[in-house]
């Protein structure tokens, strides 16, 4: 007797049932795609300990006649696909014919379903075994009550996290639906607690505060684009507000949440280096395309894409989202720079951990751009100290003057400026940093860094760790302007440095960035995030630091090429840069409003 043979039904269908429910969220995310497939305008969840002992999903959709009901619980039947030549453009959420069946297969399952109100059918599945099926009374729509997920497989369901947790990704789940789908009414209740009740809204942008919160959500920066038949659309969280996971984007392709790298990809390159590798902006993006260039079916729960014209869609969403951001700064008001808020509590309403947000509001455009003109001048301290002032291009940055009007230096750490809307603190070594951010890379990006040669080399005498590093990374070094060359042994001599990072001590600033190297080869970062911490690494040791006295000029000088950046609300670290005391609560604090 031969050793291979043909699976039976239960079986097949509770490995289908791993592939298809990972998770209790994995049954809401089924359950509410076959809602919506049914044209429902109301959908309502229900879960009991994060999921695990109750799942409820009704709607008000077409609803199934017993017949259908029954064709339901077998794999691969379905009413979403009458060909495999419609696999080429679908326009269903669900269309694969799994669900139902693989839910039913490791829980105790009970369908109640009618065409109309008064008469439906209920069927009663335990463990992927019809129990009873009967006539019942039920308004038009369809019920999927599902208890005691993987009763059977206590092996998967061990597996299961906190009920904290497991109720997160509920939430998430309905909260993506919420966005894709505005026109319908959904309400998410655990226990005895309403968690979401978001009625019908005119679009995604009406529904967004359900999850950021209505005041950060209105703070969101909008970007519309049309090209070549690929059509984007969303919301852009400000770098300001960036936090410190991901479960902020929010992305859509033809009305589908999914997670793709393309796409994720396209949203980092638009934020380019307004914040930090390890923050996050939030951001929403619906992604339009005709459906027979994108494949949906890839992946057993439907989360991943495929793209046919994958850098088309890649570069759309990169200008779409470059374009929301390319208005002017978002400037961060004192009580703004807190932990925790609004961001946070949406995204983590019934979990342990904790995000952190900064609110903004954008700045005038200001003047017409002018040009500083100071190729290789200083900002000159009050003591006759200086630093390096680089020239920025106006039509490499935000191509305009500073907006606001240097009025005073504060502990000789803090530019006190002003603008229409109330005075605005700069941190000085942070303003300076992200300058110099910028530019060092720009050059090093066009391999056009500057080198100032040293009167005197300078030998140092490195670490074997220190000295691997160098001899594998020294043709990166000599692309950023360091001249070093092998001096026998562990020894190497530094002839010149980049012109970019003024007077800085070459010996100690070269052993912190082969610190910053090391780090980046044991995370097995690539060419780009090595050569981007190197240069936020020098810029922060090259930027003037606090307690450095400024002039009146100095301060302009910075404050103008700080104006020009890519994002002058942020340093490369990601810290805030600046803040405003508005003018209305300075009014407010002497009681003249």
């Amino acid at each position: 007797m031969g050793r291979i043979r043909v699976l039976d039904d239960l079986t097949v269908n509770r490995i289908a049932a791993g592939e298809v429910v990972e998770r209790p969220a994995s049954v809401v995310k089924e359950l509410v795609e076959n809602s919506l497939d049914a044209g429902a305008t109301r959908v309502d969840v229900e879960v009991h300990s994060g999921g695990r002992s109750l799942i409820r999903v009704s709607d008000d959709g077409t609803g199934m006649d017993r017949d259908d009901a029954l064709l339901a619980l077998e794999r691969h039947a379905t009413s979403k696909l009458a060909s495999a030549r419609e696999l080429q453009a679908i326009r269903t959420l669900g269309f694969r014919g799994e669900a139902l069946p693989s839910i039913a297969a490791v829980s105790r399952f009970d369908l109640r379903t009618a065409v109309e109100d008064g008469s439906g059918t209920e069927i009663e599945v335990r463990g992927g075994k019809i129990q009873a099926v009967r006539e019942v009374g039920a308004p038009r729509g369809t019920s999927v009550e599902v208890a005691d997920l993987f009763f059977n497989l206590p092996a998967r369901r061990k597996f299961l996290r906190s009920d904290a947790t497991e109720l997160a990704h509920v939430l998430r789940w309905v909260s993506r639906f919420t966005l894709a789908r505005p026109d319908v009414r959904f309400r998410l209740v655990h226990g005895s607690r309403t968690l979401i009740d978001a009625p019908p809204a005119r679009d995604a942008a009406e529904r967004a505060h359900h999850v950021y919160g209505r005041q950060s959500a209105e703070r969101m920066l909008p970007f519309a684009l049309e090209r070549g038949g690929v059509r984007v659309r969303g919301l852009a969280g400000r770098p300001a507000e960036s936090l410190a996971r991901g479960e902020a984007q929010h992305l859509f392709v033809n009305g589908r949440a999914v997670q793709d790298r393309v796409l994720t990809h396209a949203v980092r390159q638009a934020y380019g280096n307004t914040m930090a590798r390890d923050r996050f902006p939030a951001v929403l993006v619906f992604l339009e395309v005709d459906p027979s260039v994108v494949d949906v079916n890839v992946h057993p729960q439907k989360i991943e894409v495929r793209f046919a014209r994958s850098t088309e869609v890649h570069d759309a969403v990169r200008d779409a989202v470059t374009s929301a951001l390319s208005h002017d700064a978002a400037v961060p008001g004192l009580t703004d720079l807190r932990p925790g808020g609004e961001v946070s509590r949406h995204l983590d309403a019934v979990s342990a951990s904790a995000l952190s947000y900064l609110e903004s509001r954008a700045v005038p455009t200001g003047a017409e751009p002018r040009g500083v003109g100071r190729p290789g001048g200083l900002y000159r301290g009050g003591d006759g100290a200086t630093c390096p002032a680089p020239p920025v291009a106006v039509a490499e940055g935000l191509g305009r003057a500073a907006p606001w009007a240097a009025l005073a230096q504060y502990r000789e750490s803090y530019i006190v400026a002003q603008d229409a809307d109330g005075l605005v603190l700069v941190d000085q070594h942070a303003a300076h940093e992200r300058v110099l951010f910028e530019r060092f890379l720009r050059e090093a990006e066009d391999d056009r860094v500057q080198v100032q040669r040293l009167l005197f080399p300078v030998t140092v005498e490195l670490a074997n760790d220190e000295s691997a590093v160098l001899s594998e990374e020294i043709g990166e070094f000599r692309r950023l302007g360091f001249e070093v060359e092998p001096f026998g042994g562990t020894a190497f001599r530094i002839d010149g440095v980049p012109a970019v990072l003024g007077e800085i001590e070459p010996t100690s600033c070269l052993r912190e960035l082969l610190g910053e190297a090391r780090e980046a080869r044991s995370a097995t970062a690539g060419v780009g995030e090595l050569r981007r911490k190197l240069v936020t690494s020098a810029a922060c040791q090259a930027a003037i630091k606090v307690h450095h006295p400024l002039t009146h000029a100095g301060m302009t000088g910075l404050l103008d090429d700080l104006a020009r950046t890519s994002s002058p609300t942020t340093c490369p670290h990601g810290r805030p840069v600046l803040f405003r005391i508005r003018l209305e609560e300075i009014e407010r604090g002497f009681r003249r409003r």
